[in-house]
């Protein structure tokens, strides 16, 4: 990817509003499994906008894992343990909606409130880190090549 800095930010972070956008259609279609999959990925690109904007290497932001992408971030310290929680929750989400052992029992367990919940989640992790991101993204400088 030979992007600016910023273009990078704005790279991850229009991908991060279109997993949003998937995830809201899919919760709509009564997908819940695939919501919560999208949810996910909104909050892995969202954090690898930050991450971008922080001027962290993008050799350094590949995975899925959002403890550790939001540990690069810089974020995981300041979170309390229910926080901490939370993220592991949603990094769950990922594998159980890959694999077919574990799309069956993740299916059972995405009842339709148990989605609605986790979705208001994603939803507010997602506008608290997309408005980090915005802000830093400010004081970013124009031309510089992304790392």
């Amino acid at each position: 990817m030979n992007l600016t800095l910023k273009g990078q930010v704005d790279y991850w972070a229009k991908l991060s509003f279109e997993s949003l956008l998937d995830m809201r259609a899919a919760l709509r279609s009564g997908r819940r499994t695939n919501a919560l999959f999208c949810g996910h990925l909104a909050i892995e690109k969202v954090l690898k906008a930050l991450c971008a904007a922080r001027y962290v290497p993008s050799s350094q932001i590949w995975g899925h894992n959002l403890i550790k992408l939001s540990d690069i971030a810089g974020l995981w310290v300041g979170f309390n343990a229910s926080q901490q929680i939370e993220l592991a929750t949603i990094t769950t989400f990922n594998i159980q909606a890959r694999y077919d052992d574990y799309k069956r029992q993740f299916k059972l367990l995405c009842t339709k409130q148990y989605t609605e919940q986790w979705a208001s989640i994603i939803e507010k992790w997602y506008a608290d880190i997309k408005e980090i991101v915005s802000q830093e993204r400010m004081s970013l400088p124009n031309k510089i090549p992304a790392i």
